[in-house]
């Protein structure tokens, strides 16, 4: 019984050293890396090629992709942990150094941020994602665009009915340029704001569990507390559906 009783003793003191040394190594990394988030981080710029396609692809980090008076490519981005950059058959990937040190703790670095800068054209595709990281948009031309975050926020620029754009629970703030075709956004439990052209015309389908429908572009100030809601602007030839879970919808 005694030899009984020591072991339980053995096993419950190495448990507790074992969960011990778990926490200070998880607080000796925490500490290296906040100690290094301000004077770690670096900033870099790198130029390539001008392709047919871009994705960028984040997990913390936000980006920022724009045109610009330049005949390459120009990356600019500031973090404690370089890029990669692969270019195949025409098409350019950018992706963040998922590591579980930046995965983890990068959140708490407020400095660090990706900018992209483009040749003025049109490109085949470009595809823009992030995890918790915000993506901004600003006035992009492409056959193929899409948005896409699970948390962070989407300000979209200059877009059209085209652009695909979806998020789990980030907001989102898009000022569409034009709208003549039929056009999806889902949303999830983020709020959608929407500036539309001045001339519109449009049939609106907001499906939704519990968010609101605020609007003073029809007829009167539309205002759906809760549920599904639908309206018509002019004689609705384009289509535009909203599909949230909590968060609720502007139009302006």
């Amino acid at each position: 019984m005694k030899r009984i009783r020591l072991l339980k003793v053995l096993a419950a003191v190495l448990a507790a050293a074992g969960a011990a040394l778990i926490a200070a190594g998880l607080a000796i990394q925490l500490i290296a890396y906040r100690g290094g988030a301000g004077n770690g981080a670096v900033t870099e710029t790198a130029e390539l090629e001008t392709p047919r396609e871009l994705v960028v692809i984040t997990t913390s980090m936000p980006v920022t992709v724009r045109y610009g008076d330049t005949e390459n490519v120009t990356v600019s981005y500031t973090a404690s942990l370089p890029l990669i950059f692969t270019e195949e058959k025409g098409m350019l990937r950018i992706t963040q150094d998922d590591s579980f040190t930046m995965s983890l703790f990068s959140a708490s670095s407020e400095n660090t941020g990706i900018t992209v800068t483009l040749p003025h054209k049109v490109y085949e595709r470009i595809s823009l994602s992030s995890s918790s990281g915000s993506v901004t948009s600003e006035s992009l031309a492409a056959d193929t665009l899409e948005f896409s975050t699970k948390s962070g926020a989407l300000k979209l620029i200059g877009i059209d009915e085209r652009a695909s754009v979806r998020t789990e629970s980030g907001t989102v703030y898009a000022d569409v340029s034009s709208f003549s075709g039929d056009m999806t956004i889902n949303a999830g439990s983020g709020d959608v704001t929407l500036i539309m052209p001045e001339e519109l015309s449009m049939y609106l389908e907001f499906l939704t569990e519990s968010g609101r429908f605020t609007s003073k572009r029809f007829d009167r100030l539309y205002h759906e507390k809760y549920g599904d809601a639908a309206a018509i602007l002019g004689d609705g030839r384009s289509k535009l559906t909203v599909n949230t879970t909590s968060g609720s919808l502007y139009i302006y």
